[in-house]
């Protein structure tokens, strides 16, 4: 019965990430794409949320799984991507 419950969790947990994924790419490409130009720092910083988020969860899987080369390249890559996420949106609000 518990096993049950935790397939259910998980199935929900990858419809959920799949909405955010989707939300997120989808968002990036509007926003990327329209006639605005001032829109594009909206748009990259979606777009590197998202692959900020799909690369450190795959990292973190990758540690569970005991793929431990793996996981270093793509934690390594998420901080890059979170470094970059974190000057698009400062330089966004900001203005710096």
């Amino acid at each position: 019965m518990e096993m049950k419950v935790n397939h259910q969790g998980k199935k929900l947990r990858k419809i959920l990430m799949g909405l955010i994924y989707a939300a997120l790419f989808i968002g990036a490409i509007q926003f990327l794409f329209d006639s605005d130009p001032f829109n594009d720092y909206i748009g990259w910083g979606f777009l590197l949320t998202f692959w900020f988020i799909r690369l450190l969860l795959t990292g973190l899987k990758n540690i569970a799984d005991g793929r431990k080369n793996l996981a270093m390249f793509n934690i390594g890559l998420s901080i890059i991507a979170g470094i970059a996420v974190a000057a698009t949106w400062i330089t966004y609000f900001f203005g710096i």
